[in-house]
């Protein structure tokens, strides 16, 4: 049966995209990409239907193909019907595919009648060998007729030697060599290492204690009206306003404001242009989802300590609480990940990010026509 994927790889390298081309413009994994195009992606059970028809729309739309010619070769290939549908906006690509097929069949064909050739001949060698078959003597019939005697000296000699032999002896000889002693070379060799092992263990131990030791006894030296020094720089900075002013034991409103909520929320914004999609994780729902999100939308998704984003970046603005996050592709981007990440330590300790405020918007940028949470799959 013809894959998808081998023709949507044949479109790609006709109209000159490259797999990274690809990766790029739509930010699927490059093994993702190899699976589709080698077809392994529709065999797996561990894939969601729905998953992969995203991503081969997705990858389909980067290199150029209608949405309706997509959606009806994925139909095709559901049902295990697919025949080159999307080949047929090319020519040169559908007959070099009729070819192939037609190529593959007639070599399939010429296996067959081959492959019965070598069973004929193998019957046929069989039969004559059935046939030229010599007729079988017993070993008496063949000395009796030779005339030759039925044992000579040396074999009357040969099969006394072999009932003398104590066969219990040898067999418990074996036994003995297998179970030598190891060499005392080996012995030493063994010892020696276990002595130098544990006095390294106890040296590296009383070092330690000296260690702590010491460390205790300079503490214990330190006079205990001592004013830990200024660090260098600071002793010409104020403190701020809100601190000096502020009685021991005493509460700032600023400081209850910082304390977070269980469940936080984080905004993708589709500021600029639609995301095709946006990708998140987040450690309240652990799998990665696509979410394609118009221009002028904006969702929210939940966390409770870590959430992962991926996509376009330049098209999107990320709000926390209605603040908006400068320059999160720089300083929160994750590379073993491949994505932007946040976490509930970031937002914390500054009362900035506790207090809900109205989106905080650039300049030339209008407001978010719809603000609603993610949708839920499933």
């Amino acid at each position: 049966m013809s894959s998808i994927g081998n023709d949507l790889a044949a479109i790609r390298k006709y109209k000159g995209y490259s797999i990274q081309d690809v990766h790029e413009a739509t930010r699927i994994p490059i093994h993702t990409i190899q699976t589709i195009e080698d077809g392994t992606i529709f065999t797996d059970s561990n894939e969601i239907t729905t998953y992969v028809r995203s991503f081969v729309r997705t990858y389909g739309r980067a290199i150029k193909l209608s949405d309706s010619l997509l959606t009806e070769a994925l139909d095709q290939e559901e049902v295990g019907e697919y025949d080159h549908k999307l080949l047929d906006p090319f020519p040169e690509l559908s007959k070099k595919a009729e070819e192939k097929k037609s190529a593959s069949s007639d070599k399939d064909d010429e296996e067959e009648s081959t492959s019965e050739k070598p069973s004929d001949k193998k019957k046929g060698w069989r039969k004559s060998r059935k046939k030229n078959k010599a007729p079988s003597f017993t070993f008496e019939e063949e000395k009796a007729a030779s005339g030759s005697p039925t044992s000579s000296k040396s074999e009357r000699a040969g099969s006394a030697d072999v009932r003398n032999i104590d066969w219990s002896k040898i067999g418990s000889g074996g036994r003995k060599s297998r179970r030598s002693k190891p060499p005392v070379w080996l012995l030493s060799t063994i010892l020696v290492i276990i002595l130098l092992v544990s006095g390294y263990v106890i040296i590296s131990q009383f070092g330690l204690f000296s260690e702590i030791g010491l460390f205790k006894q300079d503490q214990q030296s330190l006079p205990q009206s001592e004013e830990l020094e200024q660090p260098a720089g600071m002793e010409n900075q104020d403190l701020p306003i809100e601190l000096s002013e502020q009685s021991p034991g005493e509460t700032s409103d600023e400081q209850l404001n910082t304390a977070l909520e269980d469940t936080l929320f984080l905004t993708v914004y589709a500021a600029y242009e639609r995301l095709d999609p946006v990708r998140v994780w987040s450690d309240l729902k652990r799998r990665i989802d696509p979410y394609w999100i118009e221009q002028g939308t904006a969702l929210n998704f939940e966390f409770q300590d870590t959430i992962r984003v991926s996509g376009n970046y330049s098209n999107m603005l990320l709000f926390f609480n209605g603040n908006r996050i400068e320059s999160f592709r720089s300083l929160y981007y994750n590379e073993q990940e491949n994505a932007v990440e946040l976490t509930r330590t970031q937002f914390t300790g500054n009362p900035q990010w506790a207090t809900p405020v109205p989106f905080d918007l650039p300049d030339n940028v209008a407001e978010p026509d719809t603000v609603r949470r993610r949708p839920s799959f499933y």
